[in-house]
């Protein structure tokens, strides 16, 4: 029933004529009216109004503690991307490190077959001094002693020069002989030491992939929480909006401030009314002046109090993980391509945008 119809119906009531001498019977009806109107209309308004704020407040509360596990989980996913592109980042140079060392065991490998060849050739040693030194000498045998004097001589001349240049050459040769081993020594200590180094490389590498891809896992799952959360707010939203819209509809159901607020101004006009006749008694008309005074006295807001329906803090927590179609940065908006395989090239990790996109009002990202 509209405010105009109730105002004009309980009117009429009060100004009907009524048996003469029944003016008291009249006033004590009346009063019941009155009475009735402010313990069944006024009090189930002032009830549900409160019903309905305390459930305003109990979605909102929802709402806001929706919104911060949303907050929550954004933040752990953000840290966990962050984690795994740096993890991946070290991958990528410790699989350049790798190659590197690959590439000084390979060409250390290459220097110390070389060097050592060279030593090997060149261990022999070989002395002819027969063209350098007169190995003949001239004698009389029928000169006594001259053979004896002659071979005196050539040993201590020819054989003692060549025995002391034979030892020359080969303490020469001998000198470069060390040489070369030491050489030798050397490249194949550095062949030792790459081979290490390299098999350092490779394990620190494989290490680092290991905990790479554990914290590739730890990153979807984070992400796919926080879509799971965004969901949940953006339900909650969405229930809150609900019953703001209900609030706010008139001929609507049990949470309808706009029928309560009608069915205010129609109960307060109308004790107000009843209250004139009630003055006036049976002998005085209501006049339609009185209706008008009457409504303008009733004040909802004043009397009731109007929902608080947060609408500022709802526009805010809105925009916060908004519940529309879009995309999502998490760390840096970036992400690795991992390349698989035992050995990869360290240039097939390569870098590319990561925004993934998200609808929380239909479902979670596409990987989840």
């Amino acid at each position: 029933m509209g405010t105009q119809e109730m105002v004009h119906q309980l009117s009429e009531y009060a100004n009907a004529a009524v048996t003469p001498g029944a003016g008291g019977s009249f006033s004590n009806s009346l009063k019941v009216v009155v009475q009735d109107l402010e313990t069944k209309i006024e009090k189930k308004i002032t009830d549900g109004q409160a019903a309905t704020q305390g459930k305003l407040n109990t979605l909102f509360q929802g709402l806001g503690t929706a919104n911060v596990a949303a907050n929550t989980e954004k933040k752990s996913a953000v840290n966990n991307d962050k984690s795994w592109f740096t993890c991946a980042t070290d991958e990528q140079a410790k699989r350049q490190v790798a190659e590197h060392a690959e590439k000084s065991l390979t060409d250390a490998q290459s220097v110390e077959k070389t060097v050592c060849q060279n030593h090997q050739d060149n261990t022999g040693f070989k002395y002819d001094g027969a063209g350098k030194f007169t190995m003949d000498f001239a004698c009389d045998h029928s000169v006594a002693g001259s053979c004896e004097a002659a071979l005196k001589a050539w040993e201590e001349t020819a054989l003692q020069k060549m025995f002391a240049d034979a030892e020359g050459h080969m303490a020469k040769e001998q000198k470069s002989h060390d040489t070369l081993k030491a050489s030798c020594d050397a490249k194949t200590q550095a062949r030792v030491e790459a081979k290490t180094t390299l098999d350092s490389s490779e394990s620190a590498w494989g290490t680092k992939r290991a905990a790479c891809q554990k914290l590739a896992s730890q990153r979807l799952t984070s992400m796919c929480a926080f879509g799971t959360k965004a969901q949940a707010k953006c339900s909650a939203e969405a229930d809150y909006a609900k019953l703001v819209a209900a609030t706010k509809k008139a001929k609507g159901d049990a949470d309808s401030e706009v029928d309560r607020e009608s069915e205010w101004l129609a109960s307060g006009a109308s004790k107000c009314m009843i209250t004139n006749a009630i003055q006036k008694g049976l002998n005085g008309a209501v006049a339609g002046a009185d209706l008008d005074a009457c409504a303008a006295q009733v004040n909802f807001g004043q009397d009731v109090g109007k929902l608080n329906t947060m609408q500022a803090e709802f526009d805010t927590l809105s925009k916060a993980n908004a519940c529309t179609d879009g995309p999502i940065t998490f760390f840096n908006g970036e992400t690795w391509n991992v390349p698989e395989g035992a050995k990869p090239s360290s240039k097939s990790y390569t870098k590319a945008k990561f925004t993934p996109q998200l609808n929380p009002t239909s479902g979670n990202f596409n990987f989840c």
